[in-house]
């Protein structure tokens, strides 16, 4: 029984590993759109369309596996990248 347990407590540390390894990657365009309002620097919009059509691609995937940690980590991505290509297209007065 202890070896389950060890087991059980393992798998829940290398879990929560992938969910704060999900936060740490997915929230940082939070930076980039605070940036791109402040200041009106953007990033290049080649850029942020192939993360969008890589991460749409990945979330895909992920649903197609029934992987929540990527599901909800691609989602993520796909709404922040979405924010930061309206506030480059806001600064360029395209919207």
């Amino acid at each position: 029984m202890n070896k389950m347990k060890e087991r059980l407590i393992n798998f829940n540390r290398y879990e929560m590993a992938g969910w704060v390894g999900l936060a740490c990657l997915q929230f940082n365009s939070i930076p980039a759109i605070i940036s791109s309002i402040n200041t009106g620097s953007t990033t290049p919009l080649a850029s942020v369309y192939l993360t969008l059509l890589g991460l749409t691609l990945y979330l895909i995937r992920s649903i197609n596996a029934n992987d929540t940690l990527y599901t909800v980590g691609n989602t993520i991505g796909i709404i922040g990248n979405l924010i930061l290509l309206f506030t480059i297209y806001d600064y360029l007065g395209l919207v």
